[in-house]
């Protein structure tokens, strides 16, 4: 018997768009990205987003007065930018050898307690501040020349809830980190797919 061929075109995958198919940064990633950054702020900017998930506006407006650094513990207490109408600060713990940085980085630039530790305030032009534009503009730049794609910002809250749910933490406590009420808007928001994620559900699901 003779079966007879046609050719059938295989249709064609329409190319996935950035926003989409861009995997949330690795810890490879983003210790190369940091040490491509080009001055000590820049990259006490990242390590601070890094370490804590707080919005970019968050870690621009932190005053030095909200800086807890001498003690054998380091906390920043953040006013949540979601939650204006409340007057309690948020004790955000970070890692020690951060704290000393950041101690180190207020008191060489000779900051007011009233000062912003990053960002600009009001009329102010210091040459160790920056805007959120400009830190966007930072990192893209950087990203560019060091993975090869630009980073945001934005990326390292998703990149701070990823560790947390990958070493196990619950959902529940991500989202009590990042200073959301409710956890359905961290799943929804900064629960991303990975490579490593997306080839173990690939390749476990059965032919």
């Amino acid at each position: 018997m003779i079966l007879a061929t046609t050719n059938t075109a295989i249709a064609q995958i329409p190319a996935l768009d950035a926003s989409v198919a861009q995997d949330v940064l690795t810890q490879a990633e983003y210790e190369v990205f940091r040490d491509a950054l080009p001055n000590w702020r820049d990259r006490l900017i990242a390590m601070v987003l890094r370490n804590t998930g707080l919005r970019v506006n968050e870690v621009l407006g932190l005053l030095v007065k909200e800086c807890a650094l001498e003690g054998p513990t380091s906390i920043i207490y953040v006013m949540r930018l979601k939650k204006r109408r409340e007057t309690q600060y948020d004790p955000i713990y970070i890692n020690p050898g951060l704290g000393v940085q950041l101690r180190d980085y207020i008191k060489g630039q000779q900051m007011a307690l009233t000062d912003q530790v990053f960002g600009n305030s009001g009329t102010s032009r210091g040459s160790h501040k920056i805007t959120a534009r400009g830190l966007r503009f930072v990192f893209e730049k950087a990203g560019m020349a060091s993975i090869g794609r630009p980073v945001q910002p934005k990326e390292f809250r998703t990149f701070f809830v990823q560790t947390m749910v990958d070493g196990g933490i619950p959902l529940a406590i991500a989202a009590k980190m990042v200073g959301h009420d409710d956890p359905r808007t961290t799943q929804r928001h900064y629960n991303a797919l990975t490579v490593d994620r997306r080839r173990v559900i690939g390749e476990g699901i059965r032919v």
